[in-house]
């Protein structure tokens, strides 16, 4: 049974049961969830909610519960109410969204004279630079730890503490991952984890809303890759299959994209030391293969200052450009039984974004006058499954059918 609940977002607390008449929610890897709800202005048990004042955006935090899991909550930040049709719609996002209306300041800013965020600049007394004691700076430290302390400093400021559970602090001696944030630049806490999470190598950061352990409100764990394992997944390796009757998949579309192909590959970097770095690689497969050439640009590495380190990143992607990238889109039984009313594949609440899992499909035997045919004329079917990774999950009031979006996989032609 699929529920809402709306509650207090500073606390957790405060949750009650949202009536609601349309549902949708989407919840995808690095972003924030989405909510999107309508509610029946003329429902005795939403009237009773007083949603005029309880359904406060950035006050208040919606929730989608999953039998006992909450799959998506976060701050409500938009309403709109329809009085011809009696109708409120109500949009919130993951509680990651929060953070973009968050700054990497220290409390000393709350308190500093604003003639005093800069001061002269001690090599050359006709300049100004930004004041040091408002940076916040980061060393030795892993980036994924990184995120988690300007999450904590965005908490240190008063009415800034909200309920979410850390994890454990892990160092890092790679000089490469020493941050320096200043007060000046105003950046906010999301666009900084956001470029974390990019850095080639970087950790996954998720908030993973549950419910406290008394059951009477909503928390957020803060979850983070490690130096070991910067992806988020579980230890759940979730099987479909579509060689079964009454298979619980379903509209199963492949897209091709052909973008990031090419022979020659090219990389540039050194922007931030003022340095001009130019990186090259090239692979001859498609050429060889009666493909007409094709280069590749990545300007994405604007922080790399050694020839080397900017080479490998073109070496990798002349090997990545000789491939076509696939990506995976289908749907799924929420959750599926058998004839007898018993559990009959993954269901929704034992699986998530960020999972791995494995697709079988059977080898295809077109249909005659005798056999109805079976497997798929697309792929190629057999004993190894499609190996994938779940990147979205998304759903609707109903609670049937979920709608599963993968990372793409690279295919050779």
């Amino acid at each position: 049974m699929t529920r809402v609940l709306i509650g207090d977002l500073s606390t957790g607390r405060r949750i009650l049961d949202l009536p609601f008449q349309t549902l949708s929610w989407d919840d995808r890897l690095d972003t924030a969830e989405t909510i999107q709800v309508k509610v029946d202005m003329q429902d005795p048990g939403v009237r009773a909610l007083n949603l005029r004042n309880t359904a406060t955006p950035a006050k208040a935090f919606l929730a989608v519960v999953e039998g006992d899991v909450i799959v998506a909550a976060g701050p409500l930040w938009a309403r709109t109410y329809d009085r011809d049709a009696a109708t409120v719609e109500l949009g919130a996002s993951g509680l990651a969204s929060y953070y973009d209306h968050r700054l990497i300041l220290p409390l000393l800013a709350a308190t500093i004279g604003v003639d005093q965020w800069t001061i002269p600049d001690p090599t050359d007394s006709t300049k100004t630079i930004p004041n040091p004691a408002l940076s916040t700076a980061y060393t030795g430290i892993w980036l994924g730890t990184i995120a988690k302390r300007l999450v904590q400093q965005a908490h240190t400021w008063a009415g800034g503490s909200l309920p979410v559970v850390f994890p454990p602090d892990e160092s890092d001696g790679d000089a490469d991952h020493e941050r320096t944030y200043l007060g000046a630049d105003f950046k906010p806490v999301g666009e900084a984890i956001s470029d974390l999470m990019n850095v080639d190598g970087g950790p996954e950061v998720n908030f993973q809303p549950r419910f406290t352990a008394d059951r009477l409100g909503v928390e957020w764990v803060m979850q983070v890759g490690t130096v070991a394992q910067p992806l988020l997944f579980s230890q759940q390796h979730v099987q479909w299959d579509l060689t079964v009757p009454k298979s619980p998949v379903s509209n199963l579309t492949i897209s091709g994209d052909a973008s990031k192909m090419g022979s020659w590959s090219w990389a540039t970097g050194g922007r931030q030391s003022d340095d001009v770095l130019v990186a090259r690689a090239y692979d001859s497969t498609l050429v060889d293969a009666g493909f007409p050439v094709m280069d590749v640009l990545d300007t994405s590495h604007t922080s790399v200052s050694v020839q080397s380190t900017l080479d490998g990143y073109a070496a990798a992607n002349a090997v990545q450009g000789r491939q076509v990238s696939e990506t995976w889109e289908f749907t799924v039984q929420a959750y599926p039984i058998d004839e007898n009313g018993f559990p009959a594949g993954p269901q929704l609440t034992n699986w998530n974004v960020g999972d791995f899992c494995d697709l079988h499909v059977a080898s295809y035997a077109p249909p005659t006058d005798d056999e109805p045919g079976r497997g798929d004329p697309w792929l190629e079917g057999g004993d190894a499954p499609y190996a994938l990774r779940i990147v979205g999950r998304s759903g609707d009031e109903n609670g049937v059918d979920v709608k599963v979006q993968c990372a793409p996989i690279l295919v050779t032609l």
